[in-house]
């Protein structure tokens, strides 16, 4: 080869040898945002999860009291006249 393109080859494997690092780098700065976004969500849906637990428990336990009033409620009917 003759000088000039010497130059011009070794050039361009500069460009991309920096090019290639330079998306290299992105990629991994894109990754550490990608977990931190998957940190964060799953920190919410514990929440979310937990807070629907807690909704389930005071209805069925709302839903038991008023069973149990009905139910006593049955049993202490009036009385039959004699």
């Amino acid at each position: 080869m003759e000088p000039e393109e010497k130059k011009a080859v070794a050039l361009m494997q500069q460009i991309q040898a920096l090019r290639k690092d330079k998306v290299a780098r992105r990629k991994d700065k894109q990754e550490e945002r990608r977990a931190e976004h998957r940190k964060e969500k799953g920190v919410i849906d514990e929440k979310k999860e937990a807070k629907a637990k807690e909704e389930r428990r005071e209805k069925y336990r709302k839903e038991g009291i008023k069973r149990k009033r009905e139910e006593e409620g049955a049993g202490k009917g009036k009385k039959p006249r004699s």
